[in-house]
């Protein structure tokens, strides 16, 4: 067999039409990605936003409690998109709401991270400067599942979920490699680490968050940022 060169992103979202244009903006960026014309770009979006408006506005009602499941498939000469609503209600209180992001583990795909996160981040009331210290923080949390925990294996996936709540943004971030132990990774403020890349990202993810935990041998990171005051 040859290598294989479908890649499959999946996107899900709850079922209100504020995140209708997260659709849009990652379908778009997906797009650049492929050799159709501007106009047939146009008329896939289009294609989409009717089938996801559709979904989210009669099928499920408008109802934030369902999601609706957008999986985007990339091959080589063509993209298949599939849409699946009427998903099981949440069990998470009325007031939080989830969005959640596969991706395989290809450097060419961290961009939509920043894509996602930004529009997401458009959703809460945090200041610019705290939006900047998630943003990076997602994209060094994103970095770190593909490149070190999935070593840039396509077939495996990195996932993100987020989580807006009233009084925070909670971000899960699942990889399907080895895992690793925190208190192993090299402290970079440590004189004879200066010269390392090594525990960069993970300093600049708990500087940036208010909360970083590791979790499953570290191939689960839980961050939160909060909009008041932490929890102690």
């Amino acid at each position: 067999m040859g290598e294989r060169t479908e890649q499959v992103i999946t996107l899900s979202l709850p079922s209100s039409m504020q995140h209708v244009d997260l659709l849009k903006v990652i379908v778009t960026e997906i797009l650049k990605e492929t050799n159709f014309t501007e106009d047939i770009q146009e008329q896939i979006n289009l294609a989409v936003i009717e089938a996801g408006t559709n979904a989210t506005k009669h099928s499920n009602k408008e109802n934030p409690e369902k999601q609706t499941t957008f999986q985007l498939i990339l091959a080589e000469n063509q993209l298949t998109i599939a849409i699946e609503d009427e998903g099981e209600e949440s069990t998470r209180p009325e007031t939080e709401q989830v969005i959640t992001l596969s991706l395989p583990s290809s450097m060419q795909h961290v961009y939509l991270l920043d894509v996602v996160v930004t529009e997401i981040l458009k959703e809460t009331n945090f200041t610019e400067d705290i939006q900047e210290q998630i943003n990076l923080a997602v994209i060094e949390a994103g970095t770190n599942a593909i490149k070190h925990g999935n070593k840039e294996n396509p077939l495996k996936k990195a996932t993100l979920e987020f989580t807006l709540a009233e009084d925070r943004l909670e971000i899960v971030i699942e990889d399907e490699g080895d895992g690793f132990t925190r208190q192993e990774v090299a402290d970079p403020l440590d004189p004879e680490n200066l010269l390392k890349s090594s525990g960069r990202g993970l300093f600049l993810m708990e500087a940036c968050m208010d909360s970083v935990t590791y979790e499953n041998n570290g191939t689960i990171i839980k961050m939160v940022k909060y909009k008041g005051i932490p929890e102690s």
